[in-house]
C-alpha cells in the first residue's frame, strides 16, 4: 500500500508509541523491581516466574498471532490491543493477589502478542522496501525508546511525589494504564486498514509450511532466540545493582529507566544507522554479539564493592549500546531472507515463537541463579549463562552469512547463464 511521505512516518512513530506504551504494565519489574517486590512480597524467582507464565502463553500465541495479523484489521487489532491492556491495569493498581498478577500476566499475554506484536511487524515493513528495512525497524524502535524516556521521565516524579514504594507503584500503574488507553484511542485515527480481501483469500495453511521449511527462518530464530535470552538476562542489572551495590530504590529506578528507555532509544537510532551500512543486517548481528560478549565479561571480575558502582553503570551503559542496537533491527533480517510480503505476519509468528521461546523459563532460571547464591556469586552465574547465548547467536548468524551469500551466488549464477 503506497502512503505519502508524511503517513507513513507518522504510522511509524505511533507504531514506536504504542510498541513502547503496551508492555510497561507486563514489563513492570523491569523498572520497578523492588517496589514490585515489597508489594506482592514475591522472591527474585516468583517475579521471574510472572514473566515465565507471561512468556509460556506468549510462545503458544505467536504462530496464531502471526496467522491473525495476515487476516485481520491492523486498526482494529492494534486499538483493541491497547485499550484493553490499559483498562486491566487500573485492576492491576489495587495491588491484588499474587494468584491474581499471575492470571493478568496470562491476559496481557493475549493483548500485547497474539493481537499486537506481529501486526506491528507486518506494519513495519509494509512501510518501506528492502533497502530501508533496517532503518525503518530501528527507527521504530528508536520511536519506542524516545517514547519510554517522554513516560519515564513522567512517571518518576509521581512514583516519588506519592511515597515511592507501594503507594509511588500504585500510582504509577495507574499513570501507564490511562496512556494505554488514549494510545489505542489514537490507533484508531493514524493506522490503516491495511489487509484486503484478496490477501485474506490468499492464506493458506501450505504457506505455514513453505516457511517452516525454510532453513534461513530458523537460523533466523536461533539467533533472535540469543539475541532475546541476552536482553533477559540485561534486565537483571536492576537487582544486581540493588542487592550488590544496595543502591536506593528511587536511584535504582531512575538508573533502570535509562537502561531500559534512554539506552533503548540511543540503541534504535544506532542500529537504524548503522545495520544498512554493513553489507548485511547479519553481519551487524555478528559485530553486535561479540561486543555483548565483551562487556558481559567486564562483570565477571568487578568486585561487588560499593566504591566501584560507577564502574558497573559505565558498563551497563557500554553493554546496553550492544544490547539495544541489535534488539532494534534483528526482525530486519525476516526481508534480508526474502520472506513474499503476504507472509510477513507469518514469518514473524514463526521467528517469534522461536524468539521469544526463552520467556516461558529463562526469568524464572535468572531468578533462581540470583537466589541459589546470594550476592555477587549469583549474578555471576546469570552473566555466564549469557555469555554462552552470545557464542550461540554469533555462531547462528555466521552460518546465515554463509547461506545468503551462496544463494545470492546461485542467483546470479543464474542470472548470467539466461544473459548468455
Amino acid at each position: 500500500m503506497k502512503r505519502g511521505h508524511w503517513k507513513k512516518w507518522l504510522t511509524l512513530i505511533v507504531c514506536g508509541i504504542a510498541g513502547s506504551v503496551i508492555y510497561k504494565l507486563p514489563y513492570l519489574r523491569e523498572t520497578f523491581y523492588g517496589p514490585l517486590q515489597q508489594a506482592t512480597g514475591a522472591s527474585n524467582a516468583q517475579l521471574g516466574f510472572l514473566m515465565s507464565a507471561f512468556g509460556t502463553i506468549n510462545f503458544l500465541l505467536y504462530l496464531p498471532g502471526g496467522w491473525a495479523a495476515d487476516k485481520f484489521s491492523s486498526k482494529k487489532l492494534m486499538t483493541f490491543s491497547l485499550v484493553s491492556t490499559g483498562l486491566s491495569g487500573f485492576y492491576y493498581a489495587t495491588i491484588p493477589s499474587y494468584t491474581m498478577i499471575l492470571l493478568l500476566h496470562a491476559l496481557w499475554a493475549i493483548t500485547t502478542v497474539f493481537t499486537f506484536w506481529c501486526v506491528c511487524v507486518r506494519i513495519i515493513r509494509g512501510l518501506g522496501e528492502a533497502a530501508e528495512q533496517g532503518k525503518l525497524y530501528g527507527s521504530w524502535y528508536m520511536a519506542k525508546g524516545l517514547t519510554s524516556i517522554v513516560v519515564g521521565a513522567l512517571a518518576i516524579p509521581i512514583f516519588s511525589y506519592f511515597g515511592e514504594g507501594i503507594s509511588g507503584l500504585k500510582m504509577t500503574i495507574v499513570f501507564y494504564s490511562v496512556v494505554c488507553v488514549l494510545v489505542g484511542g489514537l490507533c484508531w485515527f493514524v493506522i490503516d486498514e491495511d489487509v484486503r480481501a484478496e490477501e485474506k483469500n490468499q492464506f493458506k495453511a501450505s504457506d505455514m509450511l513453505l516457511v517452516l521449511k525454510m532453513p534461513t527462518v530458523w537460523l533466523v530464530g536461533l539467533a533472535t532466540l540469543s539475541m532475546w535470552s541476552i536482553y533477559i538476562g540485561f534486565g537483571m542489572i536492576t537487582p544486581y545493582l540493588i542487592q550488590v551495590f544496595k543502591i536506593s530504590d528511587l536511584n535504582v529506578v531512575i538508573a533502570s529507566i535509562f537502561r531500559a528507555y534512554f539506552l533503548f532509544a540511543v540503541g534504535g537510532l544506532i542500529g537504524a544507522y548503522l545495520a544498512d551500512r554493513c553489507q548485511s543486517r547479519g553481519r551487524f548481528m555478528c559485530y553486535a554479539f561479540v561486543g555483548m560478549a565483551a562487556f558481559t565479561m567486564v562483570y565477571l571480575f568487578i568486585p561487588g564493592k560499593s566504591a566501584l558502582v560507577s564502574l558497573a553503570l559505565i558498563n551497563m551503559v557500554a553493554l546496553g549500546v550492544f544490547v539495544y542496537s541489535a534488539n532494534a533491527v534483528f526482525f530486519s533480517l525476516i526481508d534480508e531472507i526474502a520472506i513474499p510480503k503476504n507472509l510477513t505476519g507469518t514469518a514473524a509468528g514463526v521467528i517469534s515463537l522461536l524468539t521469544y521461546f526463552p520467556d516461558t523459563f529463562l526469568y524464572a532460571l535468572y531468578g533462581r541463579l540470583a537466589d541459589n547464591q546470594p550476592g555477587i556469586a549469583g549474578f555471576k552465574n546469570v552473566f555466564l549463562l549469557m555469555l554462552g547465548f552470545c557464542a550461540l547467536g554469533f555462531i547462528a548468524t555466521l552460518v546465515l552469512q554463509v547461506l545468503n551469500k551462496k544463494t545470492r551466488q546461485a542467483k546470479q549464477a543464474a542470472w548470467q547463464s539466461l544473459a548468455a
